[in-house]
């Protein structure tokens, strides 16, 4: 028998270096050929559907270590990816009393309601990546899916009307539960919600606290109103998405600027010398104040001018909530599989810009522009520098708006318009004292 001699790697004639990168390049290009196969496949084109309930990109992890808890549930688990998890096991005995209670008072039945759900599992484990849900099969996915659908329902409808006796919780701990539902990884399927809403006797009932409970977390809507529930037939992925889209929808004001206006920009250059404004309180110097205008719309922001220029902006609140809501946002602006303009990123690294220390906060605040419920001035100053840093706006967003302020800036007569301006309150409040000490008032 012929003995069959092994030879050592080591001794084996190794490749030059152009032979090994070459090697490594066709094996990269044979991936991507498998890949734009696969791509072509597909019925669908890549960055046309739904974004996918997916986890937190770890690029944006890893520049938001400070963060963390911002992207993981605190008290409550809802759908496979963080199912299971022992820390979250008291809250899963109350979604199970939770989803009794819906099925109860919404007039359905268990089973069906159930079947319902299992009937359309095939799509709904679609709204997933398939590496999150393949240990479970329909029947465990189906069952996770039913229980925390009902039971997110019942605690909207019931936490929306106060009545948190009938979620025997407390209000705080409430509140908790309430960020857990805009976590990109603790999202349920838009489209569960609607089965389980659409199987009620009464749909309404649970359709309007949805609507509610979404106006209530806007960041811009400083004065809670209710609001009329409007059936647009809009295909949601789920909560956030909607958050978002909220966000971004509703008429935009625009104002114009007067003829003197409009002459004193068309005499500025845009970008001279590269001027940037930095800051609130710089722009103030400069005779531009920062006005409120009255919709929710993040991407509602214009510059006008009339004799001084005016910033407008959405109204905004601050509190605990803030940085979980917005991150998850910029998180769900980041998936791959999600086509969209980064208007939200962008919005955060225009605050940035204007947010440089706590008198730019205290601007902010007197202007009525920005409520803060978080504490100091100085923390709402440095929340902001964090939540930016890092992050890649679209530079397009804002480009007339930021070209309008370097052009009044830049106006030769940018400078007798506010010495006018500061004359003129002046002389307003040189005649307030006169009259007051005539008429003894």
């Amino acid at each position: 028998m012929d003995t069959i001699i092994e030879i050592p790697a080591e001794a084996a004639e190794p490749l030059n270096f152009m032979e090994q990168k070459m090697k490594e390049f066709d094996s990269a290009l044979h991936e991507v050929q498998i890949q734009e196969r696969q791509q072509a496949q597909r019925s669908t084109p890549p960055q046309t559907t739904k974004p996918l309930i997916q986890r937190v990109s770890f690029l944006l992890l890893d520049k938001k270590a400070d963060f963390q808890k911002c992207f993981e549930p605190r008290l409550v688990a809802f759908g496979p990816l963080h199912h299971g998890n022992p820390k979250f096991q008291r809250a899963e005995q109350s979604k199970l009393k939770f989803a009794a209670r819906f099925v109860r008072v919404s007039g359905t039945n268990r089973d069906d309601l159930f079947d319902k759900v299992k009937a359309q599992i095939d799509d709904l484990r679609k709204c997933y990546k398939p590496e999150d849900v393949e240990a479970y099969d329909n029947d465990k996915l189906a069952w996770v899916l039913f229980v925390d659908g009902c039971a997110l329902l019942y605690a909207v409808r019931y936490g929306m009307e106060g009545k948190f006796d009938e979620l025997t919780t407390k209000a705080d701990l409430l509140v908790f539960a309430q960020l857990d539902l805009f976590l990109l990884e603790n999202q349920l399927p838009y489209k569960l919600l609607k089965i389980l809403i659409g199987s009620a006797k009464d749909p309404q009932i649970w359709e309007q606290p949805i609507t509610d409970f979404i106006a209530q977390n806007l960041m811009t809507n400083t004065e809670y109103r209710e609001r009329k529930h409007v059936d647009d037939d809009k295909d949601y992925a789920h909560l956030l998405e909607r958050l978002r889209d909220e966000l971004l929808t509703g008429e935009e004001m625009r104002i114009d600027s007067s003829v003197m206006g409009r002459m004193l920009l068309s005499s500025g250059v845009s970008r001279k010398h590269r001027k940037m404004f930095r800051s609130i309180k710089e722009l103030k110097e400069s005779g531009i104040h920062v006005k409120p205008s009255t919709t929710n719309n993040l991407k509602d922001i214009s510059f006008y001018c009339n004799f001084l220029g005016t910033l407008m902006m959405p109204r905004l609140l601050v509190d605990d909530s803030t940085a979980c809501k917005f991150l998850n946002l910029v998180a769900l602006e980041m998936c791959q599989d999600f086509k969209n303009d980064y208007e939200v990123t962008s919005y955060l690294c225009f605050m940035d810009a204007l947010i440089e220390s706590a008198d730019d906060v205290k601007e902010l605040r007197d202007t009525g522009m920005l409520h803060n419920y978080l504490g100091k001035n100085e923390e709402v100053a440095e929340l902001f520098k964090k939540m930016s840093r890092g992050l890649v706006p679209d530079h397009a967003r804002y480009i007339n708006v930021i070209d309008d302020i370097h052009k009044y800036c830049n106006s030769p007569w940018r400078g007798v318009a506010t010495k006018a301006n500061k004359a003129g309150r002046w002389i307003g409040k040189f005649a307030i004292c006169i009259s007051r000490s005539i008429f003894h008032v």
